[in-house]
Formats: C-alpha cells, structure tokens, sequence
C-alpha cells in the first residue's frame, strides 16, 4: 500500500543514538488509521507513506506473532525510515492515532517507540509527533491522578 500524506520526516544523530520523527497532522490521521488497521489484520503486508511536501519516506511492516524478547526494528537510511513493528508496538501506535482521530487532539503530543537498528542492534527513538494535544497537566494535577495527593 502506497500513500502520500502531509508529513514531515526528520532524521537526527546523536552519538550513540539516532532519532526519526514523525511529524502526522490531523488531515492525515484518518488514511494513516486505516493504514494501520490493514497492517494489523494482516490485509496489508507493507505501507509506504511518503511526505507530501518532501522526498521523505517511512516504510512499515507488521511482525507476525512476536515473542517477548523480540523488538521492533529499524532501518535508517537517507530520508527513509523502515520499520518492522511487533504486534504490541503496532496496537500501541494504532491506539493512540485512534484516540487522536476519535477526539481531533491527542492527550500528549507525541509517542515514542524505542527500537534497535536492523544490523547493529543500536537503539533508536522513533517519535510520532501530532500538532494538535491537550495541554500537559500541572504538578498537582499529575500527583491527584496518579493518587498521590
């Protein structure tokens, strides 16, 4: 499955670790969600989004059934990023791209998956960011949610 969405895709390097981000706005939540939903009922084997306003490319396959010791991997490449999502990592994403669908704002804004390169086993942060979030809670707020008063 191909597509072209608003994106932006943006590579850094920091020794020792390498960042991707995603930037996906609200316009484009919905083909992205249905994307998704293909990989995970196994109707789609592969999508490939590109950025409609750059050369950037983010290429996704599902896992088939993963074990707990396998993560989801990368590939990095000069404005491409490939990656292989376990089955947890893929309803991890597709649940927060819902919800942000569902309600037109996400409750942060952004979600990271930590993953390692394909060959070199190095750690990697991909991180979804969305334009459009709840505003973050206070302290206090955070402390009375998590029942700590």
């Amino acid at each position: 499955m191909h597509l072209t969405l608003p994106l932006r895709l943006s590579l850094k390097h920091h020794p020792g670790q390498s960042v991707a981000l995603e930037s996906i706005s609200i316009s484009a939540v919905t083909e992205w969600c249905l994307a998704l939903c293909l990989l995970r009922e196994g109707v789609a084997e592969a999508v490939s989004v590109r950025e409609e306003a750059g050369n950037g490319k983010l290429e996704i396959q599902a896992m088939s059934q993963a074990g707990s010791q396998v993560r989801t991997r990368a590939r990095l490449d000069a404005g491409s990023v490939h990656l292989a999502l376990t089955p947890r990592d893929l309803e991890y994403l597709l649940h927060f791209f819902l919800r942000y669908y569902r309600d037109g704002v996400a409750e942060v804004d952004h979600l990271d998956l930590e993953v390692v390169t394909g060959t070199e086993d190095q750690e990697v942060s991909i991180t979804f960011k969305v334009p459009e979030s709840a505003p973050p809670l206070s302290a206090s707020m955070a402390r009375r949610r998590l029942g700590l008063r």
